[in-house]
């Protein structure tokens, strides 16, 4: 896992970006400011050799030397490859395979439900129905787990759980009446 970090050497207003990929430092970049030849030679002494030193340094330059984790936002394309992973593996309880055709699919797919939905959480939000309700479509729809094949049938697979959402109310609302109360069958 690559984690970056930003180092703010607080005198010079200098900020430094230093990356680290398995606990291990991979990196370092200067982003701003100055660097003079003292700072050159002393920028070894502020840089953590691991991550796993980042709370020892921070105490040891507490006021001289900031530290700060960057965090990135998971981008929309990560979050519904995620969803739809964890989901194939709860269904199949198998890893998937996944191919440039399985992103072209999911991209396909991410980009008509942003047509459909106010905005990408809700996207998501409907991405995620979709694989809730999977157990609830026909039996030849839910043995096609594979994302070309939902690409390719998503109008008919949302229009599925649509309906069948639709029929339980009507069940509900029906059963939950006066005269289906008093309704008994023979």
């Amino acid at each position: 896992m690559t984690n970056h970090y930003n180092i703010e050497i607080v005198e010079t207003s200098t900020h430094l970006k230093v990356t680290y990929r398995d606990n291990k430092f991979r990196k370092l970049e200067h982003l701003r400011g100055v660097i003079e030849e003292g700072t050159l030679k002393a920028i070894g002494k502020i840089i953590p050799p691991t991550e796993e030193h980042f709370d020892m340094f921070m105490k040891t330059f507490k006021g001289k030397i900031d530290y700060t984790l960057q965090t990135k936002e998971k981008s929309l394309y990560s979050q519904f490859n995620s969803e739809w992973h964890k989901f194939y593996e709860e269904f199949t309880s198998l890893p998937p395979k996944f191919s440039g055709a399985d992103g072209k699919s999911l991209k396909s797919i991410i980009t008509y439900l942003q047509k459909v939905s106010i905005n990408s959480d809700e996207a998501l939000t409907t991405w995620k129905l979709i694989l809730d309700k999977w157990t609830t479509l026909n039996n030849f729809h839910k043995s096609n787990t594979d994302l070309k094949y939902i690409n390719s049938k998503l109008n008919i697979i949302i229009d599925e759980i649509k309906r069948k959402n639709d029929t339980q109310k009507h069940v509900k609302s029906a059963t939950s009446s006066e005269v289906g109360k008093q309704f008994k069958f023979k």
